[in-house]
């Protein structure tokens, strides 16, 4: 009984991190008819895309004086499926996933760069505090200017972010290289993460 209900719980818990299902389609019909004031679109669309994931979007200057949307997102939960050899690729991986799916969602608007933030709650070892034991964050930023997401989604018009790519499947990993290799790494905490 207490194995189907541990089995239960992990379940819900796997569920309720995942973003939305949502399809491209969905996207291009709220993107198209919502072009005008970035802040409230983005407000309305990051939670459908994101789901309980998406935590906060600010809009403020560069280091260039010019518009940057910045994102933080992340599951609220210290727990992880992965295991210590693909956590880093699988956070990689899952941040290009997302900056891909935002990217597509917000490219009507006008902004210089998008900076993304993967933000999550760890236990820190050694605490002997019970409030202090878990703490929330960042532990991936990365950066993309517009031009350079444009001139991807226009270079790959057949590819759907919001298909959920299979594990292993040659295309994503193509796409995955691809888009890291656009981005700029601001932050990378991953290896500091243990995983256990």
């Amino acid at each position: 009984m207490n194995l189907v209900l541990n089995f239960l719980i992990i379940i819900v818990l796997f569920l309720s991190c995942r973003p939305n299902s949502i399809t491209k389609e969905e996207i291009t019909s709220i993107r198209d008819q919502n072009h005008e004031n970035l802040v409230q679109y983005s407000q309305m669309i990051l939670p459908k895309i994101l789901g309980s994931e998406f935590k906060r979007m600010e809009v403020g200057l560069d280091k260039d004086n010019q518009n940057e949307v910045h994102i933080t997102y992340g599951s609220n939960s210290a727990l992880t499926f992965n295991d210590a050899t693909e956590y880093r690729k699988v956070s990689l991986e899952y941040q290009s996933l997302i900056l891909l799916r935002i990217g597509y969602a917000l490219s009507l608007h006008q902004f210089h760069r998008l900076s993304l933030s993967l933000s999550k709650p760890f236990f820190i070892q050694g605490e002997k505090n019970p409030e202090t034991e878990i703490q929330e964050a960042e532990i991936l930023r990365t950066t993309i200017g517009q031009q350079d997401l444009i001139k991807f989604l226009e270079d790959h018009p057949n590819y759907d972010p919001y298909k959920a790519p299979m594990i292993g499947e040659k295309e994503w990993e193509s796409i995955t290289k691809e888009v890291q290799s656009l981005w700029k790494v601001e932050l990378d905490e991953i290896s500091r993460v243990k995983v256990e």
